[in-house]
């Protein structure tokens, strides 16, 4: 029996499309698709009809697949959306999957095409199921039975206190047990890896008062003692008559996704290492200058006098001295903010600290170019919990982008205009707030909400990784805080971070 089938390809080689369309007409699907290749006609689509299944290419001359996941998810549609290309690494496949697409494909190796179509489906099929569970009046015993299994992520059942009544075979199968015994009548809250109680009650909380709750990353302690790292999403189900009755536990495993996400951070901070070079350089440089002129004043002092004061050495050798640890501090930081940090405990630490940190690196640098940096940083402001070095790297990225706007615009007009970026820190509304602005060439309207999505660079070819804002976007969720972006084309640019503060965590 043949089954209808509406496709939506975006693809520009009409020859690539009718091959996709021949795989799934030898699964025995009845075709009918449609063939876009830029990002008018497929949001013309999008509105033309329904559309069962997305297959996308993933670079075009007129269009992107991550702009294409970008107006697929504007549309709201929740259908499969399977990326079909050329050699693709590993790293673009992770960024892929993190933009939203469900899998992809290589197209010289098409032999799981038919397998991740019918994954998809199914999946796209359970969560519909899902999305329509709280609105249905009768939902027998098994048929959530049937949902839990069918589910490929891990899905336990838990009383309204967080106890938990039921395991799927995939949740059995992450925390390394093979019956339910071992985890049927134990809190939910004992699986987990130690501190992460808090973020288990935020999402119990979210859950009761919105009925859902979404994409919260917890460390759970399997069996064997191993953390795994995963994301989690909580529904709240309820009984015939919609009184609330429990709630469902989705855990999907992303160790390796955040394994590799640690590795883009830290190719991304190497790279910025690598582009202020120059400007570590002058940092250190300037202390050895001190260093050099305090050695050339003691040595003509012997030659002239042949006797030398014990104060006067005193003095240069304490100058010495005080150089020989700028440069030891200099060089001890940028080795410590180099690591990985994959194994850093999370603590309390002062963004002011951190901001200062991050200019020690680059300000001499920033002199080079007439640069102004101006700071503002307000006094006593609370402590966040979290990664100080990764922050830095977050401030160090902005300057960095602040710093390539400011000579853009000095490049491009005749008159001389005073270049200067501005740090605020300041707390309000009980929230940590960092502001960093620069007058620079600005970024149009239409691009702010690209800037956060990785590989995205407005920077000419070559300059930058088009990671950065990307990965600071990441390290400012971490913190569980925002990142928010305003500009004006050729008047500057200011980026917001807001930040908790471990109080506000706590209350």
């Amino acid at each position: 029996m043949e089954y209808k089938l509406s496709v939506l390809i975006i693809e520009d080689n009409e020859n690539d499309a009718e091959l996709n369309a021949h795989h799934l007409r030898k699964m025995g699907y009845n075709i009918n698709y449609f063939r876009v290749e830029t990002p008018a006609e497929m949001k013309n689509a999008l509105k033309m009809q329904a559309w069962d299944l997305i297959l996308s290419d993933y670079s075009m001359p007129r269009f992107d697949v991550l702009s294409a996941l970008a107006i697929y998810h504007a549309s709201g549609l929740d259908i499969p959306f399977i990326v079909i290309s050329g050699a693709i690494g590993e790293e673009k496949a992770v960024e892929l999957i993190k933009a939203g697409a469900h899998d992809f494909l290589l197209k010289d190796h098409m032999t799981r095409f038919a397998s991740v179509v019918k994954r998809e489906f199914r999946e796209a099929h359970l969560r519909q199921q899902l999305a329509n569970a709280n609105t249905s009046l009768s939902i027998s015993e098994e048929r959530y039975r049937t949902m839990i299994e069918a589910s490929p992520d891990g899905i336990f059942l838990t009383d309204l206190t967080g106890v938990i009544t039921e395991v799927s075979a995939a949740g059995l199968a992450l925390y390394s047990s093979d019956t339910g015994e071992t985890l049927v009548g134990k809190p939910f809250a004992a699986i987990l890896a130690s501190k992460e109680e808090g973020i288990l009650s935020e999402i119990f909380e979210k859950t009761l008062k919105q009925g859902l709750a979404q994409n919260f990353e917890l460390r759970l302690l399997k069996k064997n003692n191993q953390v795994l790292v995963a994301e989690a999403s909580s529904a709240l189900l309820h009984d015939p008559v919609g009184k609330p009755i429990s709630f469902m536990i989705i855990i999907r495993d992303i160790s390796q996704r955040k394994s590799l996400e640690m590795q883009l951070i830290h190719s991304e901070r190497m790279a910025g290492l690598g582009e202020m070079a120059s400007g570590i350089a002058h940092e250190i440089n300037q202390p050895l200058n001190t260093i050099s002129m305090a050695m050339d004043n003691i040595l003509g002092e012997v030659a002239s006098n042949e006797k030398i004061e014990m104060e006067y050495l005193q003095k240069k050798s304490d100058k010495i001295f005080e150089n020989i640890t700028r440069i030891r501090n200099i060089i001890d930081h940028i080795r410590v903010f180099s690591r990985g940090h994959d194994d850093y405990i999370l603590t309390g630490f002062s963004i002011n600290t951190s901001i200062l940190n991050a200019i020690s690196m680059v300000s001499e640098q920033f002199k080079h170019h007439a640069i102004e940096l101006r700071l503002n940083l307000a006094d006593h402001l609370p402590q966040i919990t979290g990664n100080t070095y990764k922050f830095e790297q977050v401030i160090l990225n902005l300057l960095s982008n602040a710093k390539d706007a400011l000579l853009e615009k000095e490049a491009g007009v005749a008159e001389y205009f005073e270049k200067t970026i501005e740090i605020k820190s300041f707390e309000q509304n009980s929230m940590l707030m960092v502001e960093v602005s620069d007058n620079g060439m600005g970024i149009a309207a239409e691009n702010i909400p690209q800037l956060t999505l990785p590989f995205y660079t407005s920077k000419d070819p070559g300059k930058g990784t088009g990671l950065g804002l990307s990965v600071s976007y990441q390290i400012i969720k971490e913190l569980h805080g925002q990142i928010e972006f305003s500009s004006k084309v050729a008047f500057g640019t200011q980026v917001m971070i807001i930040l908790q503060t471990q109080n506000e965590k706590e209350a």
